[in-house]
């Protein structure tokens, strides 16, 4: 497998996990010391400890909504030595009840330790309407 596909492999599969509920597989993926800007969060989420209670409440504002679906865009995904990015982008739709849907460009950087690829950040924003 080349190391693209590897980290288009984690990509998918850290969203699979989020839909199932199972975030230990998410944080599996992440770096310990990661931090994540996310669309529902105001603040940088920093480190582990902060990473395990974004999870929490990402699955408590998950679970107050309706059924979820997510399509992923083909990431962009550049390598450079023990660095990689990932771009891509994501359209999201939450059902009844309280509903919200909308399209995501996100940005991960990875970093390769002990042989395995880890995201070093995840930066998620939301795509403007092109008329605004």
């Amino acid at each position: 497998m080349t190391i693209n596909k590897d980290i288009e492999n984690i990509i998918y599969s850290i969203f699979d996990a989020f839909k199932a509920g199972n975030t230990k597989a998410i944080e599996d993926h992440l770096h310990e010391q990661a931090t994540v800007w996310d669309i529902f969060t105001p603040e940088l989420i920093n480190g582990k400890n902060e990473l395990a209670t974004f999870h929490q409440r990402d699955q408590e504002q998950k679970t107050a909504r309706g059924q979820l679906t997510i399509n992923i865009a083909q990431p962009i995904i550049k390598v450079t030595g023990p660095l990689a990015i990932a771009l891509y982008y994501l359209d999201f739709s939450y059902q009844e009840p309280n509903p919200i849907s909308g399209k995501v460009r996100i940005t991960d950087v990875f970093i390769l330790e002990d042989n395995e690829w880890k995201i070093t950040h995840h930066h998620e924003g939301i795509v403007p309407e092109k008329n605004a």
